[in-house]
């Protein structure tokens, strides 16, 4: 009898089934049984939206709201860092569709504050899960307020300027978790254009209008 051909999914999968039996898991975006992140909601979660950021061509994986903003608000309040690996695939798919893929991606650095009370960076957790080129590029200066009660015009003076970048020459693509105005996004932008990096586009979990409420809004972009 031949063996049977072995695949790194199916491997992958039959480990999964393993450590549920050790350690439950729900899904983040239905709550069923079994997975982080199960099948159906890999699925349906890519509604793939194209917002310009003032110029910016900004790629999202869908409207914030429903399952996505379960799955977002799980990933970022709730602790659950295994979504990483689903959604950077989902985000290097993204990246695939908009004919980025010789940039390299460069997460956005989180406020010092934010980062002490996750106690990890959002967006260069989904970038590295991605199989795609990621390096750490910018890095904060000074202090940034809390953008959730802040409206268009405060967000963009709070973070002007909060963005250094090292030098480079490689074409970026800007990874975040939530967009709302766009203003970290554009200072993200500023940052590597000034730095020498031609930045064709950038990529996002989610898109949100401004008009939702603060408490919605999870501090996005």
């Amino acid at each position: 009898m031949q063996p049977i051909a072995s695949h790194p999914e199916s491997w992958r999968e039959h480990l999964a089934d393993a450590l549920d039996l050790l350690m439950p898991v729900w899904c983040a975006g239905c709550d069923a049984p079994g997975r982080a992140l199960c099948a159906t909601c890999v699925a349906e979660l890519p509604r793939p939206r194209r917002r310009d950021a003032d110029g910016l061509d900004v790629r999202s994986l869908a409207r914030y709201e429903g399952a996505a903003a379960r799955i977002i608000r799980a990933l970022k309040e709730d602790g659950r860092t295994g979504l990483c690996r689903p959604l950077g695939r989902l985000v290097a798919g993204l990246v695939r569709d908009a004919g980025w893929e010789d940039a390299v991606l460069v997460p956005v650095p989180p406020s010092r504050a934010a980062l002490r009370r996750r106690g990890y960076a959002v967006p260069e957790m989904i970038a590295r899960h991605g199989d795609v080129r990621t390096a750490r590029r910018l890095r904060v200066r000074g202090r940034v307020l809390d953008q959730r009660r802040l409206d268009r015009a405060e967000r963009q003076r709070n973070v002007a300027g909060s963005f250094v970048a090292r030098p480079g020459t490689t074409a970026a693509v800007i990874v975040d978790d939530v967009m709302t105005t766009g203003a970290t996004l554009r200072e993200a932008q500023r940052a590597l254009r000034e730095a020498g990096s031609r930045v064709v586009g950038a990529v996002v979990l989610a898109d949100t209008p401004l008009r939702m409420t603060v408490g919605d809004i999870l501090g996005g972009s």
